[in-house]
Protein backbone atom coordinates (compact mmCIF):
# COMPACT_ATOMS: atom_id res chain seq x y z
CA UNK A 1 0.00 0.00 0.00
CA UNK A 2 2.88 2.38 0.79
CA UNK A 3 4.46 1.66 -2.59
CA UNK A 4 1.18 2.36 -4.37
CA UNK A 5 0.83 5.69 -2.56
CA UNK A 6 4.39 6.69 -3.35
CA UNK A 7 4.17 5.66 -7.02
CA UNK A 8 0.80 7.32 -7.61
CA UNK A 9 1.81 10.51 -5.87
CA UNK A 10 -1.42 10.66 -3.89
CA UNK A 11 -3.83 8.72 -1.79
CA UNK A 12 -4.30 5.09 -2.65
CA UNK A 13 -7.92 4.32 -3.42
CA UNK A 14 -9.03 0.73 -2.88
CA UNK A 15 -10.53 -0.85 -5.96
CA UNK A 16 -13.47 -3.19 -5.99
CA UNK A 17 -14.02 -5.62 -8.82
CA UNK A 18 -17.10 -7.82 -9.18
CA UNK A 19 -17.41 -10.65 -11.67
CA UNK A 20 -19.64 -13.61 -12.27
CA UNK A 21 -18.92 -17.00 -13.77
CA UNK A 22 -20.91 -18.91 -16.34
CA UNK A 23 -21.36 -22.11 -14.37
CA UNK A 24 -20.25 -23.98 -11.26
CA UNK A 25 -17.12 -25.39 -12.91
CA UNK A 26 -15.90 -21.90 -13.81
CA UNK A 27 -16.82 -20.72 -10.32
CA UNK A 28 -14.68 -23.45 -8.74
CA UNK A 29 -11.74 -22.58 -11.02
CA UNK A 30 -12.07 -18.88 -10.18
CA UNK A 31 -12.18 -19.76 -6.47
CA UNK A 32 -8.93 -21.71 -6.77
CA UNK A 33 -7.21 -18.99 -8.79
CA UNK A 34 -8.22 -16.21 -6.36
CA UNK A 35 -7.30 -18.36 -3.40
CA UNK A 36 -3.76 -18.83 -4.76
CA UNK A 37 -3.51 -15.16 -5.73
CA UNK A 38 -4.42 -13.92 -2.25
CA UNK A 39 -2.79 -16.73 -0.26
CA UNK A 40 0.44 -14.94 0.53
CA UNK A 41 0.86 -13.34 3.94
CA UNK A 42 1.88 -10.02 2.41
CA UNK A 43 -0.59 -10.08 -0.48
CA UNK A 44 -2.28 -6.68 -0.88
CA UNK A 45 -5.28 -8.40 -2.43
CA UNK A 46 -8.27 -9.89 -0.71
CA UNK A 47 -11.47 -11.39 -1.98
CA UNK A 48 -14.87 -12.45 -0.77
CA UNK A 49 -16.51 -15.24 -2.72
CA UNK A 50 -20.13 -16.18 -3.25
CA UNK A 51 -19.56 -19.26 -1.13
CA UNK A 52 -18.49 -17.08 1.82
CA UNK A 53 -21.52 -14.82 1.44
CA UNK A 54 -23.82 -17.84 1.10
CA UNK A 55 -22.37 -19.36 4.26
CA UNK A 56 -22.79 -16.13 6.25
CA UNK A 57 -26.35 -15.75 4.98
CA UNK A 58 -27.20 -19.35 5.89
CA UNK A 59 -25.85 -18.76 9.42
CA UNK A 60 -27.95 -15.59 9.73
CA UNK A 61 -31.08 -17.44 8.59
CA UNK A 62 -30.40 -20.26 11.06
CA UNK A 63 -29.99 -17.74 13.88
CA UNK A 64 -33.22 -16.01 12.82
CA UNK A 65 -35.11 -19.33 12.77
CA UNK A 66 -33.64 -20.45 16.09
CA UNK A 67 -34.53 -17.24 17.93
CA UNK A 68 -38.00 -17.19 16.36
CA UNK A 69 -38.57 -20.82 17.28
CA UNK A 70 -37.46 -20.29 20.87
CA UNK A 71 -39.73 -17.25 21.24
CA UNK A 72 -42.68 -19.19 19.80
CA UNK A 73 -42.01 -22.10 22.17
CA UNK A 74 -41.91 -19.75 25.17
CA UNK A 75 -45.15 -18.04 24.14
CA UNK A 76 -46.77 -21.43 23.54
CA UNK A 77 -45.68 -22.69 26.97
CA UNK A 78 -47.06 -19.55 28.62
CA UNK A 79 -50.35 -20.12 26.78
CA UNK A 80 -50.56 -23.74 27.95
CA UNK A 81 -49.80 -22.78 31.54
CA UNK A 82 -52.41 -20.01 31.37
CA UNK A 83 -54.99 -22.48 30.08
CA UNK A 84 -54.08 -24.94 32.85
CA UNK A 85 -54.35 -22.17 35.46
CA UNK A 86 -57.72 -20.93 34.14
CA UNK A 87 -59.18 -24.44 34.17
CA UNK A 88 -57.98 -25.22 37.69
CA UNK A 89 -59.08 -21.85 39.07
CA UNK A 90 -62.54 -22.23 37.50
CA UNK A 91 -63.02 -25.65 39.07
CA UNK A 92 -61.60 -24.72 42.48
CA UNK A 93 -63.67 -21.54 42.73
CA UNK A 94 -66.90 -23.51 42.16
CA UNK A 95 -66.34 -26.28 44.68
CA UNK A 96 -69.32 -25.16 46.75
CA UNK A 97 -71.54 -25.09 43.68
CA UNK A 98 -70.51 -28.64 42.79
CA UNK A 99 -71.10 -29.85 46.36
CA UNK A 100 -74.60 -28.30 46.34
CA UNK A 101 -75.38 -29.93 42.98
CA UNK A 102 -74.33 -33.30 44.39
CA UNK A 103 -76.34 -32.68 47.57
CA UNK A 104 -79.54 -32.16 45.54
CA UNK A 105 -79.06 -35.30 43.48
CA UNK A 106 -76.41 -34.88 40.79
CA UNK A 107 -74.49 -38.14 40.47
CA UNK A 108 -70.69 -38.17 40.56
CA UNK A 109 -70.64 -39.45 36.98
CA UNK A 110 -72.84 -36.55 35.81
CA UNK A 111 -70.60 -34.03 37.57
CA UNK A 112 -67.46 -35.55 36.08
CA UNK A 113 -69.04 -35.60 32.59
CA UNK A 114 -70.13 -31.98 32.97
CA UNK A 115 -66.61 -30.93 33.98
CA UNK A 116 -65.05 -32.83 31.07
CA UNK A 117 -67.45 -31.26 28.55
CA UNK A 118 -66.73 -27.86 30.04
CA UNK A 119 -62.97 -28.47 29.75
CA UNK A 120 -63.31 -29.61 26.13
CA UNK A 121 -65.44 -26.53 25.39
CA UNK A 122 -62.75 -24.27 26.86
CA UNK A 123 -60.09 -26.10 24.85
CA UNK A 124 -61.92 -25.77 21.53
CA UNK A 125 -62.78 -22.13 22.31
CA UNK A 126 -59.10 -21.39 22.94
CA UNK A 127 -58.04 -23.07 19.70
CA UNK A 128 -60.77 -21.23 17.75
CA UNK A 129 -59.71 -17.85 19.14
CA UNK A 130 -56.06 -18.63 18.39
CA UNK A 131 -56.96 -19.58 14.81
CA UNK A 132 -58.97 -16.38 14.23
CA UNK A 133 -56.21 -14.22 15.75
CA UNK A 134 -53.57 -15.91 13.60
CA UNK A 135 -55.73 -15.23 10.52
CA UNK A 136 -55.99 -11.56 11.49
CA UNK A 137 -52.49 -10.85 12.81
CA UNK A 138 -50.45 -13.21 10.60
CA UNK A 139 -50.63 -11.26 7.33
CA UNK A 140 -49.90 -7.96 9.11
CA UNK A 141 -46.86 -9.38 10.89
CA UNK A 142 -45.75 -11.08 7.66
CA UNK A 143 -45.95 -7.82 5.75
CA UNK A 144 -43.95 -6.01 8.44
CA UNK A 145 -41.24 -8.70 8.56
CA UNK A 146 -41.15 -8.82 4.76
CA UNK A 147 -40.36 -5.11 4.65
CA UNK A 148 -37.60 -5.54 7.25
CA UNK A 149 -35.91 -8.64 5.79
CA UNK A 150 -35.71 -9.05 2.02
CA UNK A 151 -35.44 -12.83 2.28
CA UNK A 152 -38.57 -13.22 4.40
CA UNK A 153 -41.57 -14.78 2.69
CA UNK A 154 -44.92 -15.02 4.50
CA UNK A 155 -46.88 -18.25 4.15
CA UNK A 156 -49.90 -18.96 6.31
CA UNK A 157 -49.90 -22.45 7.75
CA UNK A 158 -52.55 -24.13 9.86
CA UNK A 159 -50.08 -26.70 11.22
CA UNK A 160 -49.28 -24.93 14.54
CA UNK A 161 -53.00 -24.58 15.32
CA UNK A 162 -53.60 -28.22 14.37
CA UNK A 163 -50.72 -29.31 16.62
CA UNK A 164 -52.20 -27.47 19.61
CA UNK A 165 -55.64 -29.09 19.26
CA UNK A 166 -54.66 -32.50 20.74
CA UNK A 167 -52.65 -30.85 23.53
CA UNK A 168 -55.54 -28.59 24.56
CA UNK A 169 -58.09 -31.41 24.23
CA UNK A 170 -55.91 -33.63 26.42
CA UNK A 171 -55.59 -30.87 29.03
CA UNK A 172 -59.32 -30.09 28.77
CA UNK A 173 -60.06 -33.73 29.58
CA UNK A 174 -57.22 -34.45 32.03
CA UNK A 175 -57.53 -31.42 34.33
CA UNK A 176 -61.25 -31.93 35.16
CA UNK A 177 -60.63 -35.65 35.73
CA UNK A 178 -57.74 -34.98 38.10
CA UNK A 179 -59.59 -32.23 39.96
CA UNK A 180 -62.74 -34.34 40.28
CA UNK A 181 -60.82 -37.39 41.50
CA UNK A 182 -59.10 -35.20 44.09
CA UNK A 183 -62.40 -33.70 45.26
CA UNK A 184 -64.21 -37.07 45.27
CA UNK A 185 -61.99 -38.28 48.12
CA UNK A 186 -63.97 -36.04 50.50
CA UNK A 187 -67.63 -36.43 51.40
CA UNK A 188 -70.21 -33.88 50.21
CA UNK A 189 -70.49 -32.49 53.75
CA UNK A 190 -66.71 -31.97 53.90
CA UNK A 191 -66.76 -30.33 50.47
CA UNK A 192 -69.52 -27.92 51.57
CA UNK A 193 -67.61 -27.09 54.76
CA UNK A 194 -64.28 -26.59 52.94
CA UNK A 195 -65.86 -24.38 50.28
CA UNK A 196 -67.05 -21.84 52.85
Amino acid sequence: MDTAQRDSGGAAIPMLYLFDTADEVDEAEAEQYLSKLTAGEFSPLMYESKATVRSEFAQFRQMFLLIGGILCAIIGLVGLLNFFNAMMTGILSRRREFAVLQAVGMTPRQLKTMLIYEGLFYAMSSVSVAFVLSLAVGPLAGKMLGSMFWFFEYRFTVLPVLLTIPVFLLLGWLIPCMMYDNAAKCSIVDQLRDAQ
